[in-house]
């Protein structure tokens, strides 16, 4: 099982409500540049004048800059800004109780490497395969917009054109280059001789949308010989589905569509009939339990117990042996502005929670003696190593894995003994543009959000720097919990989909069956999770196909247009998200998953999380789900808990 975290109020909108004093009294505060252009990776010096209401300047007294999103660019308190990745930030600094406000664009950086790819490796005499080659800067963030230029090494076996386009023309191997500037990529072609006088295609006749279809095609020679499985190109009719290039096929809109299969000049082509995907369950809330006056965080169930986190250092205990009707027994309280994480081990004896923002400045993680489920007690804490704050942390066996929010890392920590936890290995990305920040000692340039650990295998959400996988004690590298190793990482580039200058990365991490969902927080570049306002969203979740684990590659997703999402779980094929103001989502994830899975009609159906009582009335932001003995248990940051459930259609009378 696995926990993720809310991102929690930045700390650039927390100080920007503080104080800030001068020697007179400051009217205005201009920053210069007030625009800027920078490429990712370059250093800006920005300088302010404050001056009171005559326009005469004033000794600036104390001053304290910011930057937003903090992800993409940070400045120090002389108003130097580091340039991390592209996006659009505001640099601001305070100064006074007025603040001054520059706008930076920041560029890519440029390729350092061209990543290449192709349809078919193999490729029949006269056929015709796609090469692609997407540039990637040298922290492998891609690079759509660049335009690659092509060239075979040898075009007396394939030539290609500058679409990509790569027409074989003579038995042999030859290799398509991709290059823009100095960046370059190869893939490797091999042609075939063409033997094929006849294609027959294969398949199922009809399918729902969502439904991947395999076809298959059979090639013949001038005898009637079958010759096996060759390549061939694979097209469809109309827009409404899509047919990949093994053959698979999948629609998102209702109809009938031919699918043709192309051996260099021999083509041969099918039907198939797709009909609008039905459900025949309904997803419905039970109860719910509103919280008007504290914000609700995590959720965790276990066994009759469910435990309810906030944003206020406090954990509600709830009886759930009736979900219908959750009874709230206890509380308890530790040192901590937000209690992000709460979870268990998994025969709920003892319970682990995350502190962010400790009056004591030592949040570390708390472990809860559950042996009363109820009614928790505080066993002990770690902090020895992670005084600056955890944001989630995920237990597996008697290890905890945990974000450390000042190093930005993932650190282990052996709880074999509850009352003497101790740190036992750790784990970071390396880039090329960190750097410990001189005034509060955290390394910034890089940031860990979630981790989920499962068959020995540790999936880390590391924001800007995509999902990463660490071996830690599956045996593929090696790795254990002591000493984890690198496995394998996917990256993109969170501008191809959202706005530049929203706070934006690799947020939640979840791994069912050959897939890996890899989700996205979105949020304004400052917000404050105190006030009673909406907070506006986006997000998705990448869906990864993770069967070579050592190759992730984007198969599928899922998103809410217009609406963020948060924290995501699957059992038994059915996939509940935490959809921020979209409330909450179950969505079909049966079978194999191709393609845009909301439009395909995959969306079971979903709670509207909201109360006119709630924190922030009428709005959904809800924060996760989990399933738990035929209920989903979800938490609303801004309404508080709620139950669902999936039950069957009653027939229609």
């Amino acid at each position: 099982m696995m926990r993720q975290g809310f991102f929690g109020p930045v700390l650039a909108a927390v100080a920007l409500a503080g104080p800030g004093h001068a020697r007179a009294q400051v009217a205005t505060v201009e920053i210069t540049p007030a625009r800027v252009t920078a490429t990712a990776g370059d250093t800006v010096q920005f300088r302010f004048v404050a001056k009171d209401a005559a326009g005469r300047a004033l000794a600036p007294g104390a001053a304290l800059w910011l930057t937003g999103p903090f992800e993409i660019a940070a400045a120090d308190q002389n108003g130097l800004v580091r340039t991390f990745r592209q996006g659009a930030a505001r640099i601001l600094v305070r100064v006074g109780g007025k603040t001054g406000i520059a706008e930076l664009t920041i560029l890519p950086k440029g390729p350092s490497r061209i990543v290449m790819s192709i349809e078919a490796a193999g490729v029949l005499a006269g056929g015709v395969t796609m090469a692609r080659g997407v540039a990637h800067t040298e922290d492998d963030e891609p690079r759509y917009e660049v335009a690659v230029a092509y060239r075979s090494a040898d075009p007396r076996v394939a030539t290609v054109d500058a679409a990509g386009s790569v027409r074989a023309v003579a038995a042999g191997t030859t290799t398509i280059i991709g290059e823009a500037g100095r960046a370059r990529g190869e893939v490797a072609v091999r042609v075939f001789p063409n033997p094929v006088a006849r294609l027959d295609v294969t398949g199922q006749r009809s399918a729902r949308t969502g439904d991947v279809v395999m076809f298959q095609a059979q090639a013949f020679d001038a005898g009637g010989r079958s010759l096996g499985a060759l390549p061939v190109q694979w097209s469809v009719s109309g827009g409404g589905a899509t047919v990949y290039s093994d053959g698979g096929f999948v629609a998102k809109v209702p109809g009938s569509y031919l699918v043709t299969a192309v051996a260099g000049s021999v083509a041969a082509t099918t039907s198939i009939a797709v009909s609008k995907r039905e459900h025949d369950r309904v997803f419905e809330p039970v109860t719910s339990v509103i919280f008007s006056d504290v914000q609700a965080a995590e959720g965790w169930a276990v066994n009759d117990a469910l435990y309810v986190g906030t944003m206020a250092g406090r954990v509600y205990t709830y009886d759930i042996s009736n979900p219908a009707a959750p009874q709230r027994v206890d509380s308890i309280v530790v040192d901590a502005r937000l209690i992000n994480d709460v979870s268990t081990t998994a025969d709920g004896r003892i319970g682990v929670i995350t502190r962010e923002g400790a009056s004591s400045r030592k949040n570390g993680i708390v472990f809860l003696d559950l042996a009363d489920p109820l009614r928790p007690k505080v066993l002990s804490e770690y902090t020895a190593t992670v005084t600056s704050g955890v944001h989630s942390a995920f237990v597996d066996g008697h290890y905890v894995y945990l974000t450390d929010d000042g190093a930005r890392m993932m650190r282990v920590i052996d709880f074999r003994d509850p009352k003497n936890p101790r740190e036992v290995g750790k784990w970071q990305i390396e880039n090329s543009h960190l750097f410990t920040n001189a005034e509060t000692g955290a390394t910034v340039g890089r940031y860990l959000h979630d981790i989920q650990v499962k068959d020995g295998l540790a999936y880390l959400a590391y924001f800007k720097d995509g999902a990463v996988i660490l071996d830690v004690g599956n045996g593929i590298k090696g790795g254990s919990p002591e000493n984890p190793k690198f496995v394998s990482r996917y990256t993109y580039s969170t501008v191809d989909f959202y706005p530049p200058d929203m706070l934006a990365g690799t947020h939640t991490v979840f791994r069912f069956r050959n897939y890996l969902i890899a989700g996205d927080e979105v949020f304004p570049q400052f917000f404050d999770t105190e006030n009673r306002d909406r907070i506006k969203t986006l997000g998705r979740l990448h869906i990864l196909d993770v069967t070579d684990i050592e190759r992730p590659r984007k198969v599928a997703e899922y998103h809410v247009p217009e609406n963020g999402s948060h924290n995501v779980w699957v059992e038994n094929d059915v996939m509940y998200v935490g959809n921020f103001e979209a409330g909450v989502r179950a969505v079909d994830v049966s079978g194999e998953l191709r393609g845009d899975l909301r439009e395909q009609g995959r969306e079971i159906g979903s709670i509207w999380a909201a109360s006119p009582n709630g924190f922030r009335p009428n709005i959904p932001m809800t924060w996760g789900a989990q399933p738990h003995r035929g209920v989903v248990y979800a938490t609303d940051i801004n309404s508080g808990l709620w139950v669902g459930r999936l039950r069957p259609k009653r027939p229609v009378p």
